[in-house]
């Protein structure tokens, strides 16, 4: 039995068109531009992340993205959802690390975590690690996560457990608690759990 899943005005079933969803691609094999990418191997149905650098780095988009990879002629492709993200302080600098945005390029998502225990200075409840990356001059960017703010528990503290509306990390992928919420409800339910992120 397919399950539907509510992501603010998108009801998604998977196996099927996304309704409301916005269709990403609609391709032959081969094409790459803004394309399901093509880690995946053929024949089978897949999600991934895709981190879109806006023109702030505390302003740009993360999308939950919906591959039908069926008949190798024709890959489909829906963002299911979308939501605002920002990645480091402000800087642009990929290889300024704890500051600056990520760089481009694949990451595989590690681990999911319901209740990340990170302390005052960590990251804390709902989150996803993705793997370490080298910026163009070979720094490494490592401990990474996909995040918000808040209590291990989920719920909102006070200090450095509270969301006060800012997109600022230490490089991560930061989301709101509303939306990272909605990436868990995506992450749980009968969609392909995404295994990579990719940054462009």
């Amino acid at each position: 039995m397919r399950t539907a899943v509510a992501v603010g005005a998108v009801v998604a079933a998977v196996g099927l068109a996304p309704a409301g969803a916005h269709a990403a691609t609609n391709t032959a094999a081969g094409t790459t531009a803004k394309a399901a990418p093509r880690a995946a191997a053929a024949g089978r149905n897949y999600t991934y992340l895709e981190f879109d650098k806006g023109t702030s780095p505390t302003n740009s988009r993360l999308r939950f993205i919906y591959v039908q990879n069926t008949n190798p002629d024709h890959v489909r492709s829906w963002v299911v959802a979308s939501w605002r993200a920002g990645s480091g302080d402000g800087s642009k600098n990929t290889c300024y690390r704890n500051h600056g945005w990520l760089p481009n390029g694949t990451y595989n998502i590690l681990h999911y975590y319901a209740h990340h225990n990170g302390g005052a200075h960590g990251v804390n409840g709902i989150s996803w690690q993705i793997s370490d990356h080298k910026c163009w001059n070979g720094t490494p960017r490592t401990e990474l996560f996909v995040h918000s703010k808040m209590l291990p528990s989920g719920q909102q503290g006070s200090g450095p457990y509270r969301w006060t509306g800012s997109y600022v990390s230490n490089g991560c992928v930061k989301l709101s608690p509303t939306d990272i919420r909605s990436l868990q409800s995506l992450w749980n339910s009968s969609y392909p759990r995404p295994t990579q992120l990719y940054v462009r």
